[in-house]
């Protein structure tokens, strides 16, 4: 059985190895996505902050007045005093482009091209760079390799309990001890990431069937306004604060013009422990300016509140850097355990064998 279970273990690993590696390489760099697009373009997302921003209506009048033919149907806002807005314009059969605004002068202080580097390694990681069909599915595999590779490691860690490294030793049972030390140390973290993983892949469905399971309704994502003849829209600062009001001790994060006459007004907002995206929201009528929907991640159903907790715990923003940090030397961690793993195999290939064939692990004790 035990020779069985290595088997499989290595013959998993081999096959998957890359995918394995590549999802943790990426992973780990993506849990610092906004900190990094931050820190290498600092002059389109930082600005001076000046004595009074604009109103959100003079950032879109701005945006009009630089691009006369380009309709803005929403905006991303600034997370802090020195950091600038930002729209991203969708362009059917080309690249998708990036306007940056300064919120106190109005002027257009750079633009760029979708998708940028930190983009292409978050779509590497979540589909590999393929048609979501296929990538998603890939990744889907490897997680679920992961979570097996965690298990049958155990399994064939505890006969020996290895949790030191012989540094003095030869090269193939340093990389023996590593894969065992570090792999036993690891497996928790490994095991988590893998498994909500799995789940972040079926985010929608399972939303869906929690709330279902709960008796619960769909927390609505846009609804009608009411047309009032002769009524003169909002403006898009009086929508923003309506969600502020709705939502006491929120952020808006993006706002979401009204589409047509028929539209509302869509504010995302953030609490200070929102690090995982847009998990709140207030739809605003756009002639009465009162509020249609109201979604607050505190009191979020159960099966959104499932979600939510299951990303948070997947990208290690749970707590904030300390488990960011964490969960990103785990996905590190992958990396020395294929590479300890491929060479173990590979000197084990080399090896003129005289006898029966045994595991690594006989071998080397």
């Amino acid at each position: 059985m035990r020779k069985l279970i290595f088997n499989l273990h290595l013959y998993t690993a081999l096959v998957v190895g890359l995918f394995i590696v590549i999802l943790g390489v990426t992973g780990s760099i993506i849990a610092f996505e906004a900190e990094l697009d931050v820190l290498f373009n600092p002059s389109l997302f930082k600005v001076q902050p000046g004595p009074k921003p604009l109103p959100v209506s003079d950032v879109f009048g701005a945006l009009k007045a630089a691009y006369p033919h380009q309709k803005f149907g929403s905006l991303y806002l600034p997370s802090a005093p020195d950091r600038s807005y930002n729209y991203t314009s969708y362009n059917k059969g080309a690249h998708n482009t990036q306007i940056f605004v300064n919120g106190y002068t109005g002027k257009i202080i750079g633009t760029r091209s979708l998708p940028t580097m930190l983009g292409n390694i978050h779509q590497l990681h979540m589909r590999l760079l393929m048609p979501p069909a296929i990538g998603k599915d890939i990744t889907l595999i490897a997680s679920f390799v992961l979570l097996w590779l965690v298990g049958s490691g155990i399994y064939l860690w505890w006969p020996l309990k290895r949790v030191k490294v012989k540094w003095g030793a030869s090269l193939r049972r340093v990389a023996f001890d590593l894969h065992s030390t570090v792999g036993i140390f690891a497996a928790l973290f490994l095991f988590v990431l893998a498994l909500t993983g799995i789940f972040v892949h079926f985010d929608e469905s399972l939303d869906i069937h929690l709330n279902k399971m709960a008796h619960v309704a769909e927390p609505a994502r846009m609804l009608p306004s009411r047309v009032e003849p002769g009524v003169a829209p909002i403006s898009p600062d009086e929508a923003i604060a309506t969600a502020k009001a709705a939502l006491p001790g929120t952020k808006p994060n993006v706002i979401f013009l009204p589409v047509g006459p028929k539209g509302a007004y869509r504010v995302n907002m953030y609490y200070p422990e929102d690090l995982t995206g847009n998990r709140s929201w207030v739809i605003i009528d756009q002639y009465s300016g009162k509020q249609l929907f109201v979604e607050s991640s505190r009191t979020a159903v159960f099966g959104t509140k499932a979600i939510i907790e299951n990303r948070a715990i997947h990208t290690g923003q749970i707590y904030g850097y300390p488990t960011k940090i964490l969960m990103s030397l785990a996905s590190l961690i992958t990396v020395l355990m294929t590479i300890t793993g491929y060479y173990m195999w590979w000197k084990k290939l080399k090896t003129v064998k005289t006898r029966e064939p045994q595991s690594v692990a006989e071998t080397l004790v």
